[in-house]
């Protein structure tokens, strides 16, 4: 009978060698990322480039969105949400009784409190595609990078703002149409001749004036509408507090625009002798926002170029 053919014996040292080599294996495949299982959706991943952070890289169709900061950013974003996209939180204290133009969007009132910094958790929870924000505040919002890509609006530029999010949700024809209305609301109410005008805060609670001047969002809009606000060197990104004594100084203009903080600071900026002797008050010469006309400037938006448009009609019509 032939003699069946045996493997030879293996030795503890070979044994050994080779367990070693299955185990180096079991690790790389372990640490390798896994396969992508998902379909690829059409246009993703998409790069657009923005003024804050420059160019944001999204994976994936933006359905799932958080917005930091709902005032600021969901009235440029309401014209984009289509059946496909949802906004599923924003932060801040926005309510649908102060925003009315975005009454739908804020209905459900907000996810989380962003005065604190960013609750990258809180965040987390809701799954987001997509994290929107205002810009130019520096890295405030950088947290929230760790969660989903974030772009941040350069929410004081309108057109600017809309172009973006045209690019992000690959809608480049409802960002010309939006401009476009914008545009044509604007070019309708302009002035025919030039005005000059002062725009202020009411009292601040240390007894100062905000100016806002250039570079702030309603000198900016105003100007759209032959409507010139002075600048001043010493005010940074368009703002400056002044005391209401070299406040009055500054006030030869043709109108005043005098903004909302409140109504008890605006009846005692409107009720102070000092303020209320300055010839262009004493004359009647100024537009007192309310606090709804107030926010519909800060920022300037889609939405509130009519309400503006209307608060502002006094100045319009001189």
């Amino acid at each position: 009978m032939p003699l069946a053919l045996l493997p030879r014996p293996v030795d503890d040292a070979t044994r050994r060698r080779f367990l070693g080599l299955l185990g180096a294996a079991g690790l790389v495949t372990a640490c390798a990322p896994a396969p992508a299982t998902g379909p690829v959706e059409p246009g993703f991943p998409r790069t657009v480039t923005t003024p804050d952070d420059g160019p944001v890289v999204l994976d994936r169709a933006p359905r799932r969105i958080v917005v930091m900061n709902g005032n600021r950013v969901v009235p440029f974003l309401a014209p984009f949400l289509t059946a496909e996209y949802e906004i599923v939180g924003y932060g801040g204290e926005a309510t649908p009784e102060e925003y009315p133009w975005i009454a739908e969007q804020l209905a459900g009132g907000p996810a989380f409190g962003i005065a604190d910094g960013v609750p990258v958790e809180a965040i987390a929870a809701l799954e987001p595609d997509l994290i929107l924000a205002n810009g130019d505040l520096g890295d405030y919002w950088e947290p929230a990078r760790a969660v989903a890509p974030l772009v941040q609006l350069p929410e004081t530029d309108l057109r600017a703002t809309v172009t973006l999010l045209g690019e992000v949700f690959g809608a480049p024809d409802t960002a010309r149409r939006v401009i476009g209305e914008v545009d044509a609301q604007i070019t309708a109410a302009r002035r025919a001749t030039p005005v000059t005008a002062a725009v202020l805060l009411s009292y601040q609670d240390d007894g100062t004036v905000n100016f806002r001047v250039p570079g702030a969002e309603l000198p900016n809009f105003l100007a759209e509408l032959n409507v010139r606000v002075a600048d001043s060197p010493t005010a940074v990104d368009g703002y400056e507090d002044v005391s209401l004594e070299l406040a009055s100084a500054r006030l030869d203009v043709d109108v005043v625009i005098i903004g909302h903080a409140g109504d008890e600071l605006q009846a005692a900026l409107l009720a102070d002798p000092v303020f209320s002797a300055i010839p262009v008050i004493a004359q009647g010469r100024c537009v007192v926002l309310t606090a709804q006309q107030n926010a519909a400037g800060f920022p300037v938006t889609p939405p509130t170029v009519p309400v503006l448009l209307d608060a502002l009609a006094p100045v319009l019509e001189l």
